[in-house]
């Protein structure tokens, strides 16, 4: 029987780590904010921990217009959910196929999506490009959809096949002892009980889309299909000093403000879903 001393220090030691990994994760973040509200003479001049006399929103304008960035957001957020959308709902198929269905062929789908998956995209960029001009859509924003939807249907395969596997069997039977056919089963049982699994999957999916750019660096040349990811890159400013540091930090800021914002939207689900596997 564990004392409740101990379980008190565990508990204690616990937080601490958190608090430890929240602040090393939230440190690079302040120091960006703090560097983008500085001019390029006080960043030079003053320490990155040391905060601006002057703060200024200057080099999130100077970044936003001279990258086009309303354009770069909608072509992200183009890319981003139609890629999702084919990943969720081959993925989902695919998942309740395998682990509520048992298909026979459950093994060998499961060991084509872990090598996907875990296959570095180096590895997909060559045969990806030339698929992509040969089918004549190299350039276009549908080039990066379905390579991106493919990568994701196998790491939501994976996923979902696995919260699946642990699936309450004593629903599936008393609803088929009811009557419901396979698709009820799947629309009124399966599909609302695992809601917030998908909803993680589907954040974690979004993120990795938002944030891909080998494949946008691949595929998109022209600079009107271009996401955030190149936008914030291609800040240059023609000098020898090379980028100015401030707008490079305003770019990353304003990049990363999506992702933050649909994570804190969805920050509940994505603990029942992480959670749900453990919990049955």
């Amino acid at each position: 029987m564990i004392r409740p001393w101990i379980r008190r220090w565990g508990r204690g030691i616990v937080i601490v780590l958190i608090l430890a990994l929240a602040l090393v994760w939230i440190t690079p973040i302040w120091l960006a904010f703090v560097s983008s509200l500085k001019s390029w003479d006080e960043f030079k001049t003053t320490s990155a921990w040391v905060l601006p006399l002057d703060p200024n929103f200057t080099n999130y304008v100077n970044f936003w217009t001279r990258t086009n960035f309303w354009l770069k957001i909608s072509n992200s957020l183009l890319s981003s959910f139609s890629a999702l959308v084919i990943s969720m709902v081959l993925s989902f198929s695919m998942a309740y196929a395998i682990a509520i269905g048992r298909h026979k062929w459950r093994r060998v789908v499961l060991v084509v999506c872990v090598i996907v998956f875990v296959l570095p995209q180096e590895a997909f960029a060559y045969p990806v490009y030339l698929l992509a001009k040969m089918f004549d859509v190299y350039g276009s924003i549908w080039a990066l959809v379905v390579p991106l939807g493919i990568i994701g249907t196998a790491f939501g395969t994976f996923l979902l096949s696995e919260i699946m596997s642990h699936f309450p069997v004593e629903m599936l039977e008393a609803a088929r002892i009811d009557g419901a056919g396979r698709w009820q089963v799947l629309r009124r049982i399966v599909l609302p009980v695992m809601m917030p699994s998908i909803l993680t999957v589907a954040l974690l999916l979004f993120v990795a889309n938002w944030n891909e750019y080998l494949f946008t660096l691949l595929l998109l040349p022209r600079e009107a299909a271009q996401t955030v990811p190149l936008a914030i890159a291609s800040i240059y400013d023609g000098g020898r000093t090379g980028p100015d540091p401030t707008v490079q930090a305003a770019a990353a800021i304003i990049g990363a403000l999506p992702s933050i914002v649909i994570f804190l939207i969805f920050q509940r689900s994505l603990v029942r879903g992480i959670t749900m596997g453990s919990a049955k």
